[in-house]
């Protein structure tokens, strides 16, 4: 991993301008590792934070929208094999994020003793909402 120059003091001010400036695909991937690096190093305190970025986690927005138009242009039998292969590649992908956030929503519900739907309403999580 680079070594990177930061600030003396670097303080979650600095984090935060610094990560509002990643684009869409490098923020999700922050996020994740942000997740895993925090179950990595057993943060007591942000178990449920790091669950909850995990349920929030999403494809791209570019993705999403590619997929949905993917998605029209296949019910209407005009795919292409390439487009068939990045619609079918689109898919798995966010099958897989589904899995990780429902697993996440799953650990959460658990842990604060409250059903899973109480959960997704007090996050905004509406099923479907993202083209899966």
């Amino acid at each position: 991993m680079p070594t990177v120059q930061v600030p003396a003091q670097l303080s979650v001010e600095h984090l935060k301008a610094a990560v509002q400036q990643l684009p869409p695909n490098e923020l999700q991937a922050f996020t994740a590792w942000l997740v895993v690096w925090q179950q990595t190093h057993h943060m007591q305190g942000n178990e449920d934070a790091a669950l909850i970025e995990a349920i929030r986690m999403r494809l791209p927005a570019e993705d999403v929208k590619r997929l949905k138009r993917l998605i029209a242009k296949s019910e209407r039998g005009a795919l292409t094999p390439k487009e068939l292969e990045t619609y079918r590649s689109l898919a798995q992908q966010t099958e897989q994020l589904n899995v990780k956030r429902v697993e996440a929503l799953a650990e959460l519900a658990r842990r604060q003793d409250k059903p899973a739907n109480l959960i997704m309403q007090e996050l905004g999580w509406e099923s479907g909402e993202d083209g899966a």
